[in-house]
């Protein structure tokens, strides 16, 4: 096994390849120079070391002919370096789970989707998109629910998370968009081109199994302001900026709306402007909620947090990191067992709107 980045998401994933003795690692791809030939084990907070150690060369990890390279590589980077790497790996007889993006090649284009085949059909290998959302939470979880449904109207996905921890002023101001005017914040923002394609491939991927194609999707967002100051670690957030976000996917089909994601994040729990705040005082965050409209109707609530300090490792570690982390490595042998090819997690007793 071969772990390939070691940011938030790929020094979780590492942390189980070492632990579990299903699982052998072999090497560990890097980014970073400073991180270049430290060992496995020290990058992920454990105290004995793996004997394996980190490289930059991207040359050798493809030599190494790993059966299975767990992929993490930042969103952050160009979309195309990621599908190059991946095919590479691909047709040189590596077979690749990603957690970076891709979970829906079709709303890449033709083009892209043709890559990936072509390089599993010339390597033997097997390729599979993981991740929590998109990746699992509405393509497998709540399309899994609508197979207790004799027939649906809606399905809405909400995903609220307080991001008021987050330490980094370019990280949460200039491109989360959070504590600045509301008239900076719109579907032109940064941010939006950032989520776009994710979201656009979960709805995408939920409506494959649904058996539609979706007409269109629409982005929409939301803000609100609160007239007091706040403090958080960045500072004081003065009154009439932005302390919550919601931004919405939709997805229309046969002339309605079908399919919709919602993200939504806040700075305080306490936003009683804006009808009903998206996280309670004391509530685990993020909090995950669906809601399917039909015959019957169905509410599902996923509370999702440590209980108490975070387990010895992920001190300051966001639990999502880890069940993204976690989605790729838990597939490991369903993806092996596969025909080579594109991997796709199956869904069973999901309900099938037809054309």
């Amino acid at each position: 096994m071969v772990q390939w980045a070691t940011g938030a998401v790929g020094r979780a994933a590492l942390r189980e390849l070492i632990e579990n003795p299903d699982f052998q690692l072999a090497g560990v791809l890097v980014y970073d120079p400073a991180k270049d030939g430290v060992d496995a084990a020290e990058l992920c907070g454990l105290p004995t070391p793996a004997g394996v150690a980190a490289t930059t060369d991207k040359d050798a990890i493809v030599a190494l002919g790993a059966d299975v390279v767990v992929h993490a590589a930042s969103k952050a980077h160009a979309v195309e370096t990621n599908a190059e790497d991946i095919c590479r790996l691909l047709a040189a007889g590596t077979n690749v789970i990603t957690t970076t993006s891709y979970n829906h090649l079709p709303t890449y284009g033709a083009d892209l989707e043709a890559e990936f085949a072509d390089a599993c059909r010339r390597g033997g290998t097997r390729f599979h998109a993981a991740g929590e959302n998109p990746g699992f939470m509405f393509e497998r979880l709540v399309t899994t629910v609508t197979g207790l449904s004799k027939d649906i109207d809606r399905i809405d996905l909400y995903e609220a998370v307080d991001v008021s921890g987050i330490d980094s002023r370019p990280m949460l101001v200039d491109l989360m968009g959070m504590a600045r005017p509301p008239s900076d914040v719109s579907a032109d923002s940064p941010i939006i081109a950032k989520l776009d394609m994710a979201y656009r491939q979960a709805l995408g991927a939920t409506a494959d199994v649904l058996g539609v194609t979706l007409d269109e999707i629409a982005v929409s967002v939301d803000c609100i302001t609160i007239d007091r100051p706040i403090e958080i670690p960045i500072g004081t957030v003065e009154p009439g900026l932005v302390v919550g976000q919601r931004f919405s996917w939709t997805g229309r089909y046969a002339g309605r709306d079908l399919l919709a994601i919602h993200e939504e994040w806040v700075l305080t729990r306490d936003l009683p402007e804006w009808g009903q705040s998206p996280l309670a005082e004391g509530q685990k965050a993020p909090l995950i909620r669906a809601v399917i409209k039909g015959t019957p109707s169905f509410e599902l609530q996923l509370d999702v947090g440590w209980d108490g300090a975070a387990p010895p490792g992920f001190e300051g570690a966001n639990p999502g990191h880890l069940m993204i982390a976690m989605s790729a490595v838990r597939a490991i042998p369903y993806v092996l067992a596969a025909p080579p090819g594109i991997v796709t997690a199956p869904v069973f007793g999901a309900i099938r709107l037809g054309p």
